[in-house]
């Protein structure tokens, strides 16, 4: 679809939609669910995209994005992260939590389907994800995008969480409430689950029509009790996520919150440690050198604009655009953030793919 072409948006089903299957894969040691829809037979195959989804959400979290793509000639594979519905959710292990992980395991499925390159998209903590998996696999991903996740280099040096919020980012604050292990105690059964993601999903309290969430403290636990319905998803599609957390709960997805000191031990080896990748060649590794997309949520509590401002610096060959809209773009703007995405990778991605397949880059 050219993008001048009329735009119309369309939505995978939660259940019984037949461009979809729902596959498994074992990946260094762990089972993983993921979401497979083939390119649309009528148009030329361009390649393969993976799209990594954030918190709290799930593979089905792309669901306004995966027709889409395919009609633009993309397989798409659309993992449950580490934690979530159908993928394991280790416990105690802040190790498999980590960007080094999932760039592992991202690159052990793409080896596992025969794919030498692929084109890379994530939202949420699913944007920190593919920012890093270029970094660590730059030869297997041609392109990446992140939808309201701006990019952060690996650093040198330690900062813990709470000298974070206190310095520079207090929207950030729900973070350090999201590691202390007071939601898991407060959301067990399926019913608190619902409340649980109808408020993180943006619903009010049926009462008083308050929000029970802010990016600079967290979750108002007794407001979450009192929660409404969120208008972003269906009975159905609410229904759906309600059973897919109740598989494992909400410390898996959680724990992606507690990894920052293991997330720097990693990368401080990876890029920094000495007789390994120092001055030039680590500046080189935390630059990304290929077409990168970052579409701003424009009122996204918790990922703001000044957080993207010095996005040039590391990413030549960035490609910014913004949506009104707040932390659940695809949902909210879903012909939007389409139409970015389209756009982008008819302009910047499918032209130098072509020529990279046939030897010419």
């Amino acid at each position: 679809m050219a993008p001048d072409q009329p735009f119309t948006v369309d939505k995978i089903k939660v259940h019984g939609d037949q461009r979809i299957s729902h596959l498994t894969a074992y990946l260094n040691g762990y089972t993983y669910g993921l979401l497979f829809s083939p390119a649309s037979p009528s148009v030329p195959k361009r390649g393969t995209i993976f799209l990594i989804h954030g918190f709290p959400d799930l593979s089905m979290g792309w669901r306004y994005q995966i027709p889409f793509l395919t009609k633009l000639g993309l397989d798409v594979v659309a993992p449950d992260s580490i934690g979530y519905g159908r993928t394991d959710a280790p416990p105690f292990k802040l190790q498999d939590y980590t960007y080094r992980r999932a760039a592992d395991d991202i690159a052990e499925l793409a080896r596992q389907l025969g794919l030498s390159q692929i084109i890379l998209g994530g939202h949420d903590w699913g944007g920190s994800i593919v920012y890093r998996v270029a970094q660590y696999y730059p030869s297997l991903i041609f392109a990446v995008f992140s939808i309201c996740t701006p990019y952060f280099p690996p650093n040198e040096k330690y900062e813990p969480l709470d000298i974070l919020i206190q310095k520079r980012l207090p929207n950030f604050g729900y973070q350090a409430h999201f590691a202390s292990g007071e939601i898991e105690e407060a959301v067990k059964s399926k019913a608190e689950i619902r409340n649980f993601l109808n408020n993180l999903f943006g619903a009010r309290t049926t009462d008083t029509k308050e929000v029970a969430f802010d990016a600079n403290v967290g979750i108002d636990l007794a407001k979450q009790a009192r929660i409404g319905k969120t208008k972003l998803l269906t009975d159905e599609e609410m229904d759906y996520y309600v059973t897919e957390y109740a598989r494992h709960g909400v410390n898996g997805p959680l724990n992606w919150y507690r990894n920052r000191e293991v997330n720097y031990m990693n990368e401080w080896r990876d890029f920094f440690a000495s007789g390994t990748k120092t001055g030039p060649q680590a500046q080189k590794d935390l630059t990304l050198s290929m077409e990168v997309l970052f579409v701003l949520a424009k009122k996204d509590q918790a990922l703001k604009p000044f957080m993207a401002q010095k996005m040039e610096e590391r990413i030549p060959r960035l490609t910014r655009r913004e949506v009104d809209a707040g932390h659940w773009a695809l949902w909210e703007r879903p012909e939007d953030c389409n139409k970015i995405i389209g756009e982008w990778l008819e302009r910047k991605v499918f032209p130098f793919l072509g020529r990279k397949r046939e030897g010419k880059l």
